[in-house]
């Protein structure tokens, strides 16, 4: 998850522009990914663990689950489907590996003993409580309604054709498996190298398409 962000960072030092468009898989979408990308004007399409999960006709039809439950902005409260108030309890904070801070709270129902829905709603015992991230909610909810636009099927269509290719011209073409090198700098320029003989043996197959 940490290597969005640098890789960015980068790209406009070395270019001098930023990315108008970022697309990648699940195991980039998170709230400190999201929060850059819209701090920078970036339209991330951009997929998080539970997108493919919560497209499904099950979970997409649950009144139960977090996701699904009203959200009171101004309250700081949600909604169960019963019209119980869930109140915040505590909440909990998460430092990543680049030193984002992301708060996730609790909430919790004030009388879940009597409520003819307890069975289907939750299991425990006691009162139910969620835990939410209400800012990776927020950002989750643009992010899926970016990936379900048009302009989101279109990137999801192409996004495992255009890299997965390479990967697998790199791999299994030119039998790079391994790295041979040890070391941050040894790897990147090992790569680097790797990197620019493909897109030349891409320019010559270009002009020898383009001559016949």
């Amino acid at each position: 998850w940490g290597t969005v962000i640098p890789h960015l960072d980068l790209f406009e030092r070395r270019f001098g522009r930023q990315s108008r468009e970022v697309v990648a898989d699940a195991g980039y979408g998170n709230e400190e990914n999201y929060e850059y990308m819209d701090g920078n004007d970036i339209e991330g399409y951009v997929k998080y663990p539970m997108f493919h999960t919560e497209l499904k006709r099950g979970y997409a039809g649950d009144p139960f689950v977090p996701e699904h439950l009203h959200y009171n902005e101004e309250g700081d409260y949600f909604v169960c489907p019963m019209g119980q108030h869930m109140e915040c309890v505590g909440e909990t904070h998460r430092t990543s590996e680049l030193g984002y801070i992301s708060t996730a709270k609790k909430y919790q129902a004030q009388n879940c003993g009597r409520c003819p829905l307890r069975g289907m709603c939750f299991k425990g015992k006691g009162n139910r409580t969620i835990e939410v991230n209400v800012k990776s909610r927020l950002y989750r909810n643009q992010a899926r309604e970016r990936l379900t636009s048009e302009r989101g099927l279109y990137h999801r269509s192409m996004r495992p054709i255009e890299p997965e290719a390479v990967f697998g011209q790199i791999k299994y073409d030119c039998g790079f498996k391994r790295f041979r090198y040890r070391g941050k700098r040894l790897v990147e320029a090992e790569f680097a190298t790797l990197a620019i003989a493909h897109n030349i043996r891409k320019m010559i197959s270009m002009r020898d398409a383009s001559s016949r």
